[in-house]
């Protein structure tokens, strides 16, 4: 059953003026790919010109998948907007749901490459503690009162110590976690935020797994140890 999975995170902070909206302009996140749903929006990972990397809870059935432009009522003609034609879950080999929350989605055909579009690189290693990466999502704006995001959004974030990590509660349950700690906030009270991806010197490190916990600490799937099962299944289908 899907969940929605909005993070709502309480921050205090002087980094953004919540009235002046001309503030509130894209970070540059051309590898986001948003799961257009009112139920349990998500956000994945373009890794291939044909291919998305998300969390297997934003499954649904007639997903509809966007990338490129996200603002509602300003198309720029870099809108692209799919029906995944394979959706294959890791859980699907493994009934470990739990442990293993991450999916691979097979577009009908390769993304056209733009600005606003552009595939991020698997991790080829692991970071050590303290790296500092980058937390990308979509949020809000403060004009939307819609149903879906508008506004690509990037948060400063270190890795911290696997030890730390495995004191939350999720972190115990993930079977190959990383947490970070958010370095900056926003001055918005209440940010809703569909985190996607930990960033880290240019790959995509972690992949959100819908949980959000106290003292900025956030816990994702560590993509690394799935690099081997995520280019097998792109080569073989």
């Amino acid at each position: 059953m899907a969940v929605k999975f909005i993070l709502f995170f309480v921050l205090f902070a002087d980094t953004f003026s919540s009235n002046n909206k001309a503030e509130q302009k894209d970070d540059p996140a051309p590898y986001l790919v948003y799961f257009k749903s009112p139920i349990n929006p998500c956000v994945g990972v373009l890794i291939h010109q044909q291919w998305v990397l998300a969390a297997s809870h934003c499954y649904l059935s007639n997903l509809i998948l966007v990338l490129g432009n996200f603002k509602i009522g300003m198309r720029d003609r870099t809108e692209q907007i799919f029906s995944p034609m394979e959706v294959i879950r890791y859980w699907n080999e493994s009934d470990k749901y739990q442990e293993h929350d991450i999916m691979l989605l097979k577009l009908p055909k390769p993304v056209t490459l733009s600005h606003k579009v552009q595939p991020i690189a698997l991790p080829t290693r692991n970071f050590p503690t303290g790296t500092k990466c980058t937390v990308s999502g979509l949020d809000w704006s403060m004009d939307n009162i819609g149903k879906h995001p508008d506004l690509q959004q990037n948060i400063e974030a270190s890795l911290i110590s696997e030890k730390e990590c495995k004191q939350t509660k999720r972190g115990r349950i993930i079977k190959h976690g990383i947490c970070v700690k958010f370095l900056k906030t926003l001055t918005r009270l209440f940010v809703e935020l569909a985190v996607a991806t930990v960033i880290c010197q240019n790959t995509t490190q972690g992949i959100e797994v819908g949980h959000f916990l106290g003292e900025n600490i956030g816990v994702y799937t560590n993509i690394y140890y799935y690099v081997p099962w995520i280019q097998n299944i792109m080569s073989t289908r």
